[in-house]
């Protein structure tokens, strides 16, 4: 008789959709977030809905290719044409380039957020802050086990959840409009902007790639491929349902308490102050530990993030603890400390990422697709009919955002 698997058993086997998670929950899901619901009231539910469902159903192809295929995201890329040596250098130039530019810019935000927050329910100086939570990223780069990574972020992403969730629930919320909210799709011209923004802060091609890694890292030896596959899928439902709640309790606050009031949003701080008419003087811990979580967290995946995605590139041996891996996470974590201490913007860089992340995401989201159709890779765990369905809806989402997301570079340029 099989012995029937408790909760515990299965919250041991879960893991680095968490990871996931704590990468894009950060102060830029916090400011787009608020900018949604303080604009838009309620009406922007159903696009973290949308975003949540197509990060799933790619994560998911993701997870598969590394557990059932025993490769990552890049490798199965480059299996698509195996001897085509300028098709090997494309897919890892890609990939590279985005990995680069998209890590550190969000590093920066990461830390000037998480030192806002920190800064502000401290009352310390703010490189103070900045050097204390650069430490702490730093600690975690030369962490020998993925597992205590893994166990750190599904901690963030606990307090996070109960921090922000909680708070939805203060501001009392009108449940009729957060359900119209999500179930009846509305958007006109003003709103498409903020729209792709938030589908833009949830999915992220070179996160896609990441849970590849980690995937297989977990799960690849780990005994049975079928049930190694289903503890991946409740993994990533559970984390990235998790994400976004968080970024609809956001939006769902900011709608309660800054909708019609014409509040600038111009800061994650901002989030902070519009508690304090509900929660009075407990606004401004709860609000400051929801923003220090959310950029702590992903000040730390990505340090993590980078490292896996470029050893993974270049073949390092011992791969995130090999020396070049861990200079590079270093190197990431003091250009965002210092752009924090010093207040500069980091523009171009952002610029370089949106460039990047723009072509990269539309390119990532396809090679996920036809590599999860490869039965030389995966065999019997290739796509089902429907899996293409979501899939290819899920890649169309990708083009636009990516497109989007050029579009706004060149327009940029262009003045």
């Amino acid at each position: 008789m099989n012995k029937r698997t408790t909760f515990s058993d299965r919250m041991k086997r879960m893991g680095p959709a968490a990871i996931i998670t704590s990468a894009f929950i950060g102060p830029g899901t916090v400011i787009t977030a608020t900018i949604a619901g303080a604009t838009f009231n309620y009406s922007l539910l159903w696009v973290v809905l949308l975003a949540a469902i197509a990060l799933m159903v790619l994560m998911e192809m993701s997870s598969r290719i590394g557990i059932a295929g025993k490769v990552d995201a890049i490798e199965a890329a480059i299996a698509i044409a195996p001897e085509n040596v300028l098709w090997k250098r494309l897919v890892q130039i890609v990939i590279a380039a985005s990995t680069l530019g998209v890590c550190f810019a969000f590093e920066a935000g990461n830390m000037i957020g998480a030192s806002a927050g920190f800064t502000d329910f401290t009352g310390l100086p703010k490189w103070t802050a900045v050097v204390l939570l650069a430490a702490l990223a730093i600690y975690t780069v030369f962490m020998k086990s993925f597992t205590t990574l893994t166990r750190i972020m599904q901690i963030f992403v606990g307090v996070m959840g109960v921090i922000f969730l909680v708070t939805m629930v203060a501001v009392l919320p009108s449940l009729p409009a957060i359900l119209k909210g999500l179930l009846v799709p509305t958007i006109n011209q003003d709103s498409v902007i903020n729209a792709l923004a938030l589908v833009g802060t949830t999915l992220i091609g070179i996160n896609l790639v990441l849970h590849s890694i980690t995937s297989q890292q977990k799960w690849a030896n780990a005994g049975d491929v079928k049930r190694n596959i289903f503890d991946a899928r409740v993994d990533i439902v559970f984390n990235i349902v998790i994400g976004a709640l968080i970024t609809m309790s956001i939006i769902i606050v900011a709608a309660a308490v800054l909708y019609g009031t014409d509040a600038k949003v111009s800061s994650p701080l901002v989030f902070t102050t519009s508690l304090e008419p509900v929660l009075g003087s407990w606004a401004r811990i709860v609000g400051d530990l929801g923003l220090f979580a959310a950029g702590a967290s992903s000040a730390i995946a990505i340090p993590f993030t980078l490292r896996a995605i470029l050893s993974s590139i270049f073949k390092w041996e011992k791969g995130i603890a090999s020396t070049p891996a861990r200079i590079l996470g270093v190197i990431a974590v003091l250009f965002g400390a210092a752009l924090a201490i010093t207040g500069a913007s980091p523009v171009q860089i952002i610029v370089f990422a949106q460039a990047t992340s723009g072509f990269a995401l539309p390119f990532i989201a396809a090679l996920l697709l036809v590599a999860a159709n490869n039965r030389k890779i995966l065999g019997e765990h290739v796509n089902k009919t429907w899996q293409n369905i979501v899939g290819s809806i899920a890649v169309i989402l990708a083009f636009i955002l990516g497109f989007w997301g050029l579009f706004k570079v060149v327009s940029r340029f262009l003045g």
